[in-house]
Parts: structure tokens; sequence; C-alpha cells
């Protein structure tokens, strides 16, 4: 009954829209010290999914612009995630991708990332961080190896990390085969990683 009330009134569905963005709007503010790096995306998706299912509740069909336009917005913050985490993961992979480096070593390589994503002193996204200038040597390969070459346990290691699941200080913003910034947090063979 609703939903013939909204499809008479052209103001009210473009209300409905206009309340399925700030909604989105609203999620991409709510992210957390130690939270996931996709959790602004999967807030995303779980707002359009909810405004699909509040439409259909209400009689709309598939092709109905506010579906559409939840549907277009789900698919959108999906594909940034597979996009980023693919990237985090082929960085895991050039950076410490040998089957003897263990799975904290490579979460620890992915964290390093993700913290410079949340540091002012550094770009906000995956990739302007790693395309920065003298960041990561492997900038320039990191699609020389197909996804299907690179080791499933690297995606699993960077998924663990950019979903908050790898226990970090946020400040850990350098790993090198030396001493900088101020200490070390943790050693891995010849590998630290250290606070900014």
């Amino acid at each position: 009954m609703f939903y013939c009330f909204i499809k008479r009134r052209p103001a009210v569905k473009t209300a409905m829209l206009f309340l399925l963005a700030s909604l989105i709007m609203a999620a991409h503010m709510c992210t957390g010290a130690q939270a996931g790096y996709f959790d602004v995306n999967e807030a995303k998706k779980a707002e359009a999914h909810a405004a699909a299912e509040n439409a259909r509740a209400m009689g709309a069909s598939e092709n109905d612009s506010v579906i559409i336009a939840a549907k277009s917005l789900w698919q959108q913050a999906q594909s940034e995630i597979n996009e980023e985490l693919d990237m985090l993961a082929r960085v895991v992979y050039f950076e410490a991708g040998s089957s003897w480096i263990s799975d904290r070593h490579q979460q620890l390589v992915a964290c390093v990332l993700l913290n410079r994503c949340s540091d002012p002193r550094f770009p906000d996204t995956i990739g302007e961080n790693i395309y920065r200038t003298g960041q990561y040597a492997c900038a320039g390969k990191l699609y020389s190896v197909s996804a299907s070459k690179i080791p499933a346990r690297c995606y699993e290691n960077a998924r663990a990390a950019a979903y908050g699941r790898v226990e970090r200080p946020p400040d850990v913003i350098f790993q090198a085969q030396f001493r900088q910034g101020r200490g070390v947090y943790e050693q891995d063979g010849n590998t630290y990683f250290c606070y900014g």
C-alpha cells in the first residue's frame, strides 16, 4: 500500500533515493580505529541490500528505480572491495610471498599498507600508497602475475588484515630490512615492522 503511494508520488520516490544515499554516506563516516579497511564498503552493501528489500516488501518490481539504484550501489561497493583486496594480496605476494614466510609476516605486510591508508602523512587508498614514489618496489610489476598464480594464502592473509582480524597498532607504518621510525613493533626474520 505504501509503495502504491510512492509510485504515484515521484517526490516521495526521490526522497527514498535521497534516504538511501544518506544512509550510505552515514555508513561511510562510521569507521573505528581498528575497523576493517572495507567496513565502509560493507556498510554500503548492507544499506543497499536493506533498501532493495524494503522496496520489494512494498511491492516494487526488480525494474523499479529504487531497486536498480540499490543494486548498482551494492555492485559498486563490491567491485571496489574486490579491486583493492586484489591489490593488497599482490603486494603481500611480491613483498612476502615465499612459502617459508609466516602468515603473521604476510599479515603484517598488509597491515603496514592498510595503516598507511589511515595515517594523515600518507594517501588514503591502497592503490595510492602502492604507487607512491619510492614506497613499494613491486608497484611496476604488480599485475605481471595472473591472480591464479598468486597463492590463496596471500589473499587470505590480506583479507584477514583488511577486515580487522589481525592485531596490530595503527601506527605501524614501516617495514624494511632495517630499523626506522619510532622503534620496532615486531621483527620477523630480517624484516622490521616499525612505528611511524
